[in-house]
């Protein structure tokens, strides 16, 4: 028998005892923040389903703006596109309004010659020019037009057109860039239409225009021999104009274009050059070589020559910035309009005021720099030397650029050539 020291001791818990843990409760904030994560969790589902919604609206969206860009132009833009075009490259001749100018410029506006020709005619002078008188609504126009041939492409080219045909002569069709890629290829390389009746010649239909005038007598042979050989090879010590004018008196860089240029202003230059007033090595040497028959013939020469552009922009300057001084003038500055001096469209005032368009644009900023420095200061009232100083370095090549843009001035014809008075006093057109 078991003693009773042997007994369990009742302190201690049974052999067969098994311990267990009571189970407690889950804390509050446990629950919380198990409340919060699922309050959560609804937000973003609610979110990212309007985010996709409105996802899928902006790439619906931008689909049908990719396809609206891709489709064909419509008749308004490229309407907008003519006006602009004409703004810039008509109106200073033609008027906003294509109303022209009483006795001076045909109008556009309800003109029988266009509403007869349509944009064909329009594209047909602007791409040759027209020297000789043309007649439109029964008034004779003694036109001097200059081609647009090197200043616009064709789009450009049939924009402008069908603008003129359609907006001011109530035409229903403009013309298409391939019609007019096709008419400049026609007329590459052709004189200026002799005024309306050669015009008349290539296209039917058009009103009565006035005869061709009679030919200019022609320059004597002893004085043309001479003017060739100075133009062509030299004489003497003296090179020759085209080596550095070029053949056709087109210029180059920062050598003037003289083709088209006044007679008298082109006279005067050389007077300058020879009496130091206009300070240039060698145009001093050759002026100084010069009789005053060669000058007088040289300049009749270079006046009525014509020859396409080859100025281009080329000194990154602002073109709209400078077509603002070359149109309008920037009175906050004190400069006014190139153009009101040098004629609409920068064509030159005879005989004072020389052509500024389709000049270098190397050449025109050279220029301005001159005068800004008081290294050219043939001008009395200082006019030119004033503008220059106005004008920083940004504005000169801006205004060059623009304007060597810009179609070539208009031959003037050898019958309204003047003889040339070598007592013309110095003005104030001495741009160039």
């Amino acid at each position: 028998m078991m003693s009773d020291k042997m007994k369990q001791d009742p302190r201690l818990p049974d052999e067969t005892f098994e311990p267990f843990e009571e189970s407690r409760r889950i804390p509050l904030p446990v629950y919380w923040i198990a409340i919060a994560l699922a309050i959560w969790g609804v937000i973003m589902l609610v979110e990212t389903s309007h985010s996709t919604q409105v996802a899928d609206k902006e790439r619906a969206a931008q689909n049908a703006q990719d396809v609206t860009a891709t489709a064909p132009v419509t008749a308004e833009p490229a309407a907008a596109q003519g006006h602009a075009l004409f703004t810039a490259n008509c109106a200073t001749c033609h008027g906003d309004l294509g109303a022209g100018s009483t006795g001076a410029v045909p109008p556009l506006a309800k003109s029988d010659l266009v509403q007869a020709g349509g944009a064909e005619a329009v594209v047909r002078i602007a791409l040759r020019g027209i020297d000789g008188p043309i007649a439109v609504n029964g008034v004779t126009y003694n036109g001097h037009m200059p081609n647009f041939a090197s200043a616009l492409d064709d789009k450009q080219l049939a924009a402008i057109s069908s603008h003129v045909a359609t907006s001011f002569a109530g035409a229903k069709d403009g013309i298409e860039p391939t019609k007019v890629a096709e008419l400049r290829k026609a007329d590459a390389g052709k004189d200026p239409w002799a005024g309306g009746a050669e015009l008349a010649s290539a296209i039917t239909g058009l009103p009565a225009q006035p005869a061709r005038p009679a030919p200019a007598p022609a320059m004597a042979a002893t004085q043309s021999a001479d003017v060739e050989t100075l133009v062509k090879t030299g004489a003497g010590y003296i090179w020759a104009c085209a080596s550095c004018h070029g053949d056709k008196g087109q210029g180059m860089e920062t050598t003037p274009r003289l083709a088209g240029l006044p007679a008298a202003y082109i006279a005067k230059q050389l007077h300058d050059f020879q009496q130091g007033t206009r300070f240039n090595d060698s145009m001093a040497y050759v002026a100084k070589a010069l009789s005053e028959e060669q000058i007088q013939a040289l300049a009749a020469h270079y006046a009525v020559m014509r020859a396409p552009s080859t100025a281009r922009p080329s000194l990154k300057g602002d073109l709209a910035r400078g077509e603002q001084i070359a149109r309008e003038g920037d009175w906050s500055i004190g400069v006014p309009a190139c153009f009101t001096c040098h004629g609409p469209s920068g064509f030159g005032v005879a005989p004072d005021f020389p052509a500024l368009a389709a000049q270098h644009p190397a050449y025109t900023a050279r220029q301005l720099a001159m005068w800004a420095g008081g290294s050219r200061h043939n001008s009395p009232l200082g006019l030119m030397a004033g503008i220059g100083k106005a004008l920083n370095d940004v504005d000169r090549r801006a205004v060059a650029d623009y304007l060597a843009s810009l179609a070539p001035v208009p031959a003037t014809p050898k019958t309204e050539l003047a003889a040339i008075d070598a007592s013309i006093p110095v003005s104030e057109g001495d741009a160039q």
